[in-house]
């Protein structure tokens, strides 16, 4: 809840009478775009009582009756884990004005004496829309681990779906955002949840009027540069100079950049921050950048605007007219961006003039709370255009941890260190509490067996799947067999027992799983099931013991194999190599491929990190326009998956002891076990944890 803020009595000058200096009348500075609660301390405590029904108790007849404030207050005390005096202390004030959830502490519904909660173990969900706090994929990843905060404790398994309607229905929006409870602006309420059932019910919903993050600050993924997607490191040092935020400088062009790492000098590591001049989201431009300056409804915009939106949603046009195109996409925030006032997403702009005073930082002058602002043009004065300078921010992470929670049945806790306690508190190593595990148990039962973490998705793409075509078979060079010492196999060793593979790969229309020199195969036929082990010197002798990656070439046969920076090419039993990547047109940067798709025509996709590489085959060069960003393209994956490949019709994408699997249509229709799964290991090999 806010209370009382944004509203400051201003001493504008002194005069001296007797030799005591005494001010002038004070001046009351209301902050355009403010929203001022002028509210006494007894109106807040009873707003808070009411609208988290402490004040309200269902009698057994269905009527509901109200209860003495002294009451109310007793029984708020007793569920913060306060001192019960039943009176408006200094505590209960201070612990009514923190961020908290939004979900009534004395629900109209129940859930443990109810038993509110889904008739089925395998919930859906799916995301509606993002914040332009954070990238999508990060927003994507805190929703999965918050989903898998409550899996790892019972039986209940997470599946994403993009289209239709889920079982939890996540989406962010501002103040009236299309149900019965708005929200009010930054700080206050953070977003809630309804508990289980049909319709409404189940849905979460965040209050995009917050500062999103990973709760430490700005969360900033790079795009482009040479650090291939990483993580912006603050503060770092450019030419002698530290920085704490995204700079332009350095460059022409304004785009904002960053280092990845402490020293920009010494490591030469950067990329690219959000910038609506490198991309957009949302809307029907396909993540397009803004075209500036650019036409609507007659008017010449040069930056992004909430024109023609009741939303507040910064947006902007992707092609010079959006009245003859109707092309746009939503602008993502910067890392300096303002939060809340009247320029919500626009940055800071220093200098800044505020009552004929020059600031080239944020400030708190003007202002009783404390909190910081600054002016987004050059003169606060003249423009009176202002927002909210960034802070940690709240953790999307914990606190949809928490509506996830209400989602599937759990009422909030008194219990201090407990998730589902109403008010946000950050935790930087976070475990589950028990009397949280003791109440999902309590639902749905503890868990009896490992379940697969869920999907770190982004949007999918609604691009074709071409199927292979053939072209002309390629002639290449061939070298005799290099000569090794054949390593001795130990057949009682046990592929359900490893815990990761080096890589997994389609050879002949079997599954190949290769591990520390060894391989298995699996047909995948009714007479199939695990063959093996094999001795990968014994059948390509010129390979090392550690396959990062390898392919088969459905147009001429012949095997692809990587290991760090090198390659192999096996035909029939003569091979090329070693050779160097580079000899591919993959950049030195890049020590090792880590999956390979066919595509048609001749064309390879090669994976490492979070990008790929399309490879003509043929030319043995990589074709022009890449690297590409995997979860741009094959969004729904995880994007440091560790082998990529084609069976049967669908694309798996694994990471650790997990598989994702993309149907022809670009959905991921599953997340599973490699082992359970693909190589049939039997339940009795299955590790609980």
């Amino acid at each position: 809840m806010k209370y009382c803020v944004l509203a400051v009595c201003l001493v504008l000058g002194i005069s001296l009478r007797d030799g005591w200096s005494v001010p002038l009348k004070s001046v009351l500075l209301t902050f355009p775009g403010d929203i001022i609660k002028d509210m006494t301390d007894i109106e807040l405590a009873d707003s808070y009582l009411k609208k988290f029904g402490y004040m309200e108790t269902l009698e057994r007849s269905g009527f509901q009756s109200m209860v003495s404030t002294a009451k109310a207050l007793k029984r708020m005390q007793r569920q913060m884990g306060l001192e019960e005096t039943g009176e408006l202390d200094k505590s209960t004030l201070e612990a009514m004005k923190r961020p908290r959830c939004g979900v009534p502490d004395v629900a109209n519904y129940q859930t443990f004496d109810g038993d509110l909660k889904w008739d089925h173990q395998d919930v859906t969900y799916r995301i509606l829309n993002y914040s332009p706090d954070m990238e999508s994929s990060l927003i994507d990843d805190a929703f999965a681990r918050a989903f898998k905060v409550w899996s790892d404790v019972t039986p209940l398994t997470f599946t994403r779906l993009f289209d239709g309607t889920a079982d939890i229905m996540i989406s962010f929006g501002k103040a009236n955002h299309g149900d019965p409870y708005p929200f009010d602006g930054k700080d206050g309420l953070l977003a809630h949840a309804y508990p289980p059932g049909e319709g409404m019910q189940g849905d979460a919903h965040f209050d995009d009027d917050e500062y999103w993050t990973l709760g430490t600050g700005p969360a900033v993924k790079t795009r482009y540069g040479n650090a291939e997607g990483a993580m912006c490191h603050f503060p770092f040092t450019f030419e002698g100079k530290s920085y704490s935020t995204c700079t332009t400088d350095g460059r022409s062009d304004n785009l904002p950049w960053c280092a990845t790492t402490a020293d920009y000098a010494r490591d030469k590591k950067y990329g690219f921050c959000p910038s609506e001049l490198l991309y957009t989201f949302g809307g029907n431009a396909n993540g397009d950048a803004c075209v500036f300056p650019f036409t609507f409804l007659g008017e010449e915009y040069d930056s992004c605007t909430t024109e023609g939106r009741s939303d507040g949603y910064r947006w902007c046009a992707t092609t010079d007219n959006f009245d003859r195109d109707t092309k746009y996409g939503f602008c993502p925030s910067r890392d300096t961006a303002v939060i809340g006032g009247n320029s919500e997403g626009e940055p800071c702009h220093f200098p800044f003039v505020f009552l004929g005073k020059e600031y080239h930082s944020c400030t708190s002058e003007g202002r009783g709370d404390g909190k910081l602002w600054c002016g987004t043009t050059d003169s606060y004065d003249d423009d009176k255009k202002w927002g909210f300078c960034p802070d940690r921010g709240y953790s999307l992470f914990l606190v949809a941890a928490h509506e996830f929670g209400h989602a599937l049945g759990l009422d909030h806790s008194s219990i201090r260190e407990a998730l589902m306690y109403p008010m946000y508190s950050y935790a930087e190593d976070f475990s589950l509490h028990e009397d949280d595990i003791e109440g999902i148990q309590y639902l749905y039962g503890p868990k009896t067996g490992p379940d697969p973490s869920p999907p770190q998705p982004d949007i999918p793409t609604t691009a074709p799947y071409p199927d292979p075509d053939e072209t002309d078979a390629t002639n290449e060079p061939t070298e005799r067999p290099v000569t090794t010492t054949t390593r001795p196999v130990d057949p009682t060793k046990d592929a359900c027992k490893l815990t990761k593979f080096d890589t997994i790969t389609v050879i002949e229309g079997q599954l190949h799983f290769f591990s520390d020199g060894h391989y298995w195969k699996m047909s995948g036929s009714s007479e199939g099931g695990i063959k093996g082990p094999f001795s990968v010197s014994e059948k390509w002798p010129a390979l090392p013991a550690v396959i990062d990656s390898a392919f088969e070439d459905l147009l001429t046969k012949k095997l692809y194999f990587f290991s760090g920076s090198r390659f192999w090419v096996y035909t029939g039993q003569s091979v090329l190599g070693p050779r160097s990547i580079e000899k591919l047109g993959l950049p030195n940067s890049i020590q090792k491929v880590e999956g390979a798709l066919q595509r048609g025509k001749g064309k390879v996709l090669l994976f490492s990190g979070e990008n790929f590489w399309r490879l003509d085959v043929k030319a043995q060069k990589i074709d022009k326009g890449y690297p590409k960003y995997t979860d741009v393209v094959f969004g729904g994956v995880p994007n440091d998956a560790h082998d990529v490949f084609q069976y049967k019709g669908n694309i798996y994408f694994c990471r650790d002891r997990f598989y994702w699997r993309m149907n022809s249509r670009r959905q991921v229709d599953r997340v599973g076990y490699v082992k359970y799964d693909l190589l049939e290991c039997s339940d009795s090999s299955r590790t609980y944890y």
